[in-house]
């Protein structure tokens, strides 16, 4: 069982990555920017294989009838066990993101990686 002390740690890790995220939203240039504010994004203090973030949905123009909002969810305590916070943290935060709204914008892992989102 954690103490009070350790799940207080924990949530000030996670409101990290949220600020993080936030401040990765804000720096996106058009069009990402605009499709970023058509997602639900989340940060959740779990961890989910080894992923730093994961897309949900239908990707934009399909046609989404009676399905749930698509949705990014940011895996913090996957990101934190790999980076320390800082620079290469904020940076990985940002290119999680931009990876992740790219799978929302139709593109696949090939796609990704060859504009070096892997």
């Amino acid at each position: 069982m954690r103490s009070p002390m350790q799940e207080a740690g924990e949530r000030d890790r996670v409101n990290l990555v949220e600020r993080l995220v936030a401040e990765a939203i804000r720096s996106l240039p058009e069009p990402l920017r605009g499709a970023a504010d058509e997602l639900l994004i989340v940060v959740d203090g779990s961890t989910r294989g080894g992923l730093y973030g994961v897309f949900d949905g239908l990707p934009r123009g399909a046609d989404d009838t009676g399905s749930l909002p698509p949705r990014i969810t940011i895996f913090a305590r996957t990101l934190l066990a790999d980076f320390a916070p800082g620079a290469e943290l904020a940076a990985e935060v940002r290119t999680t993101l931009v990876h992740e709204i790219g799978h929302y914008l139709g593109l696949e892992e090939g796609d990704l990686e060859a504009r070096g989102l892997e």
